[in-house]
């Protein structure tokens, strides 16, 4: 991400053919927390999944992990993320499959967030349900229930289970424990955190699911940090906007707009942290709209009365960069030809002079 479009990740030049411009154009990391980068590729999954959603209601649910456990996701990023995702896949499905609240399958859409507005440890996963689910018949049922599920009956049951999966994973020694931290005080922690309520939250029911869609895109790729939130850089400290989410404006709900400044070191330490291990799915689904689920999808969408899953042509660059309003990259902004590649430079290498000695 340091070294995203500079000579550092080489690049290549185009010229007008007429003689008119030349453009360097230096390559992009794709690192998935680029915020450079990921602009395109959020799009493309947005488009994707608008495609694929149900057209019914659905809900949004917040399920957070207790800040005491932030030390044991430091140590044990891939194998924290698998046992929190697990859980909430096994308290959704087991609760929504039970006749009381749905008795069906629903479509879930989960993802990982590890940050606050202040780039701290904030562990919790956004997940996108339907409400309502395919019968064994083939049939579509809606929930039973207008909050779709009893938030304290999700919140114990997901509780129960992530409590026991860490449990069980520290006995196998598959966790790493911090230093002076032995099996006896980390399962006195799961005790202790088993008799407090933890944050679950069932929100408002959507018509249908785009809105919470576009929401998780915006995580989904780019990292904690837009640049759009980045006000000034110094020689020691870096200053950016967040909201204050205990500061809420009363008009709209939402926190109120702030200003703060940290210290380099710290934000690039509180930035790299977010940075997911290699690997790791940070978005996942499950029940209708798992990828192994295509054909009850199909059911449901029928059902419902929507046509099959159609394949989407892929979103071009040039199309994204023209929806935001920029100026058309690929002619001459002279006499419109098309620009021509007239080198291509490696890493670590200043464009070729030939390719770069300016017009007339």
């Amino acid at each position: 991400m340091r070294d995203c479009r500079t000579a550092t990740m080489g690049g290549h030049v185009e010229r007008c053919p007429n003689g008119h411009v030349h453009k360097v154009h230096y390559n992009s990391c794709h690192h998935r927390c680029c915020p450079a980068c990921n602009g395109l590729p959020s799009e493309r999954w947005l488009a994707g999944w608008k495609a694929r959603l149900l057209r019914t209601d659905h809900r949004h649910l917040v399920f957070t992990v207790p800040s005491e456990l932030d030390v044991i996701w430091q140590f044990n990023r891939d194998v924290f993320a698998g046992l929190f995702f697990s859980s909430v896949h096994d308290t959704l499905l087991e609760l929504l499959g039970d006749e009381k609240y749905l008795g069906a399958t629903p479509g879930i859409l989960g993802a990982l967030h590890t940050w606050g507005q202040l780039l701290q440890i904030h562990l919790h996963v956004h997940v996108l349900v339907t409400a309502g689910g395919l019968s064994p018949k083939g049939k579509w049922k809606k929930a039973k229930k207008k909050c779709l599920l009893p938030r304290q009956v999700v919140m114990t049951m997901f509780r129960g289970k992530l409590r026991a999966k860490l449990r069980r994973a520290a006995e196998r020694g598959e966790l790493v424990l911090p230093d002076g931290w032995n099996l006896a005080r980390f399962c006195s922690l799961l005790n202790k955190l088993g008799r407090v309520a933890w944050n679950v939250k069932i929100l408002e029911p959507y018509e249908h699911g785009e809105g919470v869609a576009t929401y998780l895109a915006r995580y989904a790729r780019g990292g904690p940090l837009k640049n759009q939130r980045l006000m000034a850089l110094t020689d020691d400290k870096v200053i950016f906007r967040y909201r204050d989410n205990r500061d809420r404006d009363d008009r709209t709900g939402l926190g109120r707009l702030k200003t703060t400044e940290m210290p380099v070191d710290e934000f690039l330490t509180r930035l790299c942290q977010h940075v997911p291990p290699e690997g790791l799915r940070t978005v996942r689904a499950w029940g209708l709209y798992a990828s192994s689920k295509r054909d009850e999808l199909d059911t449901a969408r029928k059902a419902l009365g929507q046509s099959p899953v159609e394949k989407l042509d892929k979103i071009r660059w040039q199309d994204f960069l023209a929806g935001l309003g920029y100026p058309d990259q690929t002619h001459c902004p002279v006499c419109g030809a098309p620009l021509v590649l007239v080198g291509v430079f490696p890493r670590d290498r200043a464009p070729p002079a030939a390719c770069t000695e300016d017009v007339a």
